[in-house]
């Protein structure tokens, strides 16, 4: 690299090559030329470069951002438990299975909602891969998670079996796990909301499962995420998983219960409950392609849903969730709820139940009672549920023949005329 340094020469007049000068001296420039060797310099500061997720990103194509110019550098690195009143939850030390799909970009969007869970260990996050992939343990271990592969299956419900199997067999002294299937985006209070539902879990066995995806957690039914509810029914997706239940149920005859997708309905023996939010904690990415129940499988996933944003929601009826205390207090909240005498101008005009209650402003719970001719009599349940707009092929989140959900504010009961608790009805009408 060449420098050129001028400087100023004072001479007498007399010199042949000057300049004329008011003190009658001569001026002269000179140019000194130097030759500096090149060093290399550092910005200050250093741009971090993640030169792992870079090479996993040479490699691998289809992942979206994840691979952008902005992101690609971002270290992948878990978040700290915020709320330290947790640091002794046991749900920051169960645990996590995650049954991965064919879809590797579902599971680079799972795994990164899941090191988003502020307290996630990441020690405790399980992989399991079907072994005729290779590429998605290579994304499981840029996140630092660890990846089982599993043999080779044919169905993804194969694949969940062993899986199930294997996580059991790697933690023999654990009682619980939180499961976590393919395609699924975890909201940001997915762990906070099982933590605050741990200690009811642990000393409620009737509790089988705490899911965390809600069918009816549409958009427009505009739920709240306040409010946990005990169900007859499972739902699978994301949720925690007691071992007992699983042992019992699940086990030995996986074929028989669960050998097709969790929304085909999983049937168990054991009549346990199962605890259910208002509002999803999950969110399953909507389903493409040709289904034998394609219409079903659409409004069920792609009808726009509503899934929690709050990472540290706030839980108002925890403490009333242990059975005894749900059954007594679900017949106090039916008993004073306004009646709703009759379904038939929404059920024949398609009018929003809305429209129905409008002029009822001194309330924000209702009920309705709906015709049975035995305890699991639907069907006159089904032609009202588009009233409500809950999923409409069948009603799910039952509990002892009751449907029962938050709707931009209010409270609903839909109440079977079977149902061990209507006498709680029949006391206010």
């Amino acid at each position: 690299m060449k420098f050129f340094i001028f400087s100023d020469l004072l001479l007498f007049r007399n010199s042949d090559d000057y300049e004329e000068s008011y003190d009658n001296t001569a001026t002269i420039k000179y140019a000194f030329e130097f030759l500096v060797k090149g060093v290399p310099i550092r910005p200050d500061p250093l741009p971090y470069r993640n030169d792992k997720r870079r090479e996993f990103c040479s490699r691998y194509d289809g992942y979206g951002d994840f691979c952008s110019d902005t992101n690609v550098d971002k270290d992948l690195v878990p978040i700290p438990l915020i709320n330290k009143t947790l640091e002794d939850n046991p749900i920051y030390s169960i645990p996590i299975l995650v049954i991965a799909g064919i879809s590797h970009n579902s599971l680079r969007m799972c795994l990164e909602t899941l090191l988003m869970q502020p307290g996630i260990n990441i020690e405790n996050v399980i992989v399991t891969v079907d072994e005729k992939f290779s590429e998605p343990l290579t994304l499981i271990h840029l996140f630092g998670f660890h990846g089982e592969k599993t043999s080779n299956s044919s169905t993804y419900m194969e694949h969940y079996e062993t899986s199930l199997k294997k996580i059991w067999e790697i933690h023999p002294n654990q009682d619980k796990v939180i499961v976590i299937e393919e395609d699924l985006i975890l909201s940001p209070d997915f762990l906070y909301t099982l933590a605050l539902l741990s200690e009811t879990f642990r000393k409620d066995e009737t509790i089988g499962a705490i899911e965390m995806w809600n069918p009816n957690s549409y958009d427009i039914i505009n739920g709240s995420e306040e409010l946990i509810y005990r169900v007859d029914q499972f739902y699978g997706l994301g949720y925690l998983l007691r071992r007992s239940f699983y042992e019992k149920n699940m086990k030995n005859s996986f074929d028989i219960c669960c050998s097709k997708r969790v929304w085909e309905k999983w049937t168990f023996s054991d009549p346990s409950s199962f605890l259910m939010p208002d509002v999803s904690r999950v969110f399953r990415r909507p389903i493409d392609g040709n289904r034998v129940n394609k219409k079903y499988i659409e409004t069920l996933f792609n009808r726009k849903r509503k899934t929690s944003l709050n990472p540290f929601p706030f839980l108002s009826n925890i403490d009333i969730l242990r059975k005894d205390k749900y059954d007594a207090n679900l017949a106090k909240s039916i008993s004073s709820a306004v009646l709703m005498k009759s379904m038939d101008k929404c059920v024949t005009t398609n009018n929003s139940v809305f429209n129905l209650i409008q002029n009822s402003n001194n309330t924000d719970s209702f009920k309705y009672v709906y015709p049975q001719e035995s305890p699991n009599d639907v069907q006159y349940l089904l032609s009202v549920l588009s009233c409500f707009e809950l999923f409409p092929y069948e009603p799910i989140g039952l509990y002892n023949g009751i449907l029962r959900f938050n709707s931009n504010q209010y409270n609903f009961y839909l109440v079977g005329s079977k149902s061990s608790l209507y006498a709680s009805v029949l006391k206010s009408t």
